[in-house]
């Protein structure tokens, strides 16, 4: 087996060299899968490597023979410096030493040739802010990201470009406006390699060539990478900002999200990091150790929303609540099933669409008797009525969601858990302690049943997000040290 693998390994190195590493990468990397796959299929025990491993093995091609060897102008410079500087330059001495030549990947051009499209596509524009995401879909962080390119341009008068890094669709990128051109750079960048970090090189290239007086990273790992490897040679001609919102929580627990990723290696980069909540950046400050001063509390506007229109139904008034979220885990879809279960007197609208198909949840959902599944929805003002008695949120964790200031406008009663942000917007003595038992969240949602208790809760939530306003998003945006 020890001669066979070898044989293998010549012949691996043979076809890498004459045809394997002259194909674009992403040919390489699909050419790769499909020969590990049948030699997995031929000998399933082996010890195969991995497709990545092998793209960084790749081998380099040397140059012609006659480039391998130092030009006549070379040999008599050193001739001349050996003169005039140091013996040791003789040519002879140097050339008798037999020094092995640096071969430089000249042939790896994909991503030369992907910076050379996306520049075309990008054009000879001047820009002041550059704002990076992954898409533009729908998701609270992908509002941000429009209200940024909103007070950027309308504002503050910025040359405003927005760059989506991943691959994906964005639907909502016809909500900028039409000045702001949007270029989508994932379908180029995901050809790249990987291992070689070739998009972050792509993309460091593309900032530091348009040099814009800001760049502003909103949810894109592709730009966070690019900023913790070429920050520096980026801050040289821009400042660097970021929007973070709050943490993702493990099974087990444990903090995860951009913050917890690239917050310690990126934070002496940034001029400021921007978020809509003021929990968040306590934990940070608390767990890696930020800086207070790096972080600027922006809360989003509330979207101007029509009260909540009258509905008939045949469920009695009072006894309807909505339920508005995508069905996953941070949503707590197991904890809306046994809630419901154990309130059958109340009535439940259920919105929004489950992660997969044959989502578990989404089934059980569907044979409670009190239980509606309406899918998922454009617009809170679609789904909510007079009749609904409240909006429960039912939340793991989150900074301050843009629904619950939906709901706040439409001027429905919110029963929401005190976790991240949203004490922001909801005094914290109509929040349900933590993430809640079943009794505690059944305890506030029966309370409202009263027609004044439910008013005095109502009111305070408006009045709380009157403050949300555009104007003092932008006001709060100027006072970030060289944003505006």
């Amino acid at each position: 087996m020890t001669v066979l693998r070898r044989i293998v390994r010549v012949a691996y190195h043979l076809f890498d060299r004459l045809l394997l590493g002259r194909l674009p990468y992403g040919a390489q990397r699909r050419l790769i899968a499909v020969t590990l796959r049948l030699a997995r299929a031929i000998h399933p025990s082996g010890n195969w490597p991995s497709v990545e491993s092998l793209l960084v093995r790749r081998a380099l091609l040397p140059p012609p023979p006659s480039m391998r060897t130092l030009p006549s102008w070379a040999i008599e410079d050193l001739r001349d410096l050996a003169i005039r500087v140091d013996p040791l330059l003789t040519p002879e001495l140097v050339l008798g030493r037999a020094p092995t030549a640096f071969i430089p990947p000249l042939h790896w051009t994909q991503a030369g040739h992907a910076y050379q499209r996306l520049r075309q596509r990008i054009g000879d524009g001047q820009f002041d802010t550059v704002i990076l995401v992954p898409w533009l879909k729908r998701g609270g962080a992908d509002l941000g990201a429009l209200h940024h390119a909103r007070a950027c341009t309308e504002v503050f008068g910025h040359r405003t470009l927005v760059l989506a890094t991943e691959t994906g669709e964005s639907p909502w990128a016809g909500r900028l406006d039409a000045s702001i051109p949007f270029v989508e750079l994932g379908p180029e960048l995901s050809l790249l390699s990987n291992t070689q970090h070739e998009q972050e090189r792509v993309l460091a290239r593309l900032l530091i060539q348009l040099a814009p007086s800001r760049v502003h990273i909103i949810n894109s790992h592709t730009a966070w990478r690019t900023v913790e490897r070429y920050g520096k040679a980026i801050r040289q001609s821009s400042r660097i900002f970021s929007s973070l919102y709050c943490d993702e929580l493990s099974p087990e627990g444990r903090s995860e999200g951009l913050a917890q990723h690239y917050l310690p290696t990126c934070h002496r980069w940034l001029d400021a990091v921007i978020t809509d909540n003021s929990a968040s950046p306590r934990d940070w400050c608390e767990t890696l150790g930020a800086d207070p001063a790096l972080f600027h509390v922006v809360h989003f506007p509330a979207p101007d929303m029509p009260s909540a229109p009258n509905r008939q139904d045949s469920v009695a008034a009072g006894k309807r609540l909505l339920w508005a979220s995508r069905l996953e885990r941070q949503k707590r879809p197991d904890f809306l099933i046994s809630l419901a279960k154990s309130m059958p007197d109340f009535h439940w609208d259920v919105h929004g669409s489950a992660l997969r198909g044959n989502d578990p949840y989404l089934k059980q959902l569907g044979r409670m008797r009190n239980v509606s599944l309406h899918g998922s929805y454009e617009r809170f003002s679609d789904i909510v009525s007079s009749g609904h008695l409240a909006y429960v949120y039912t939340t793991r964790w989150d900074g301050l969601p843009n629904v619950l200031l939906e709901a706040a406008s439409c001027g429905v009663a919110i029963v929401a858990p005190n976790v991240g942000g949203i004490s922001d917007l909801i005094p914290s003595e109509q929040l349900v302690a933590d993430e809640g038992l079943l009794d505690d969240y059944a305890g506030v949602i029966r309370s409202l049943v009263d027609t004044e208790t439910r008013g005095r809760w109502i009111s305070k939530q408006k009045k709380n997000v009157s403050n949300f306003t555009w104007e003092r998003f932008t006001a709060e945006l100027r006072r970030v040290p060289y944003y505006a």
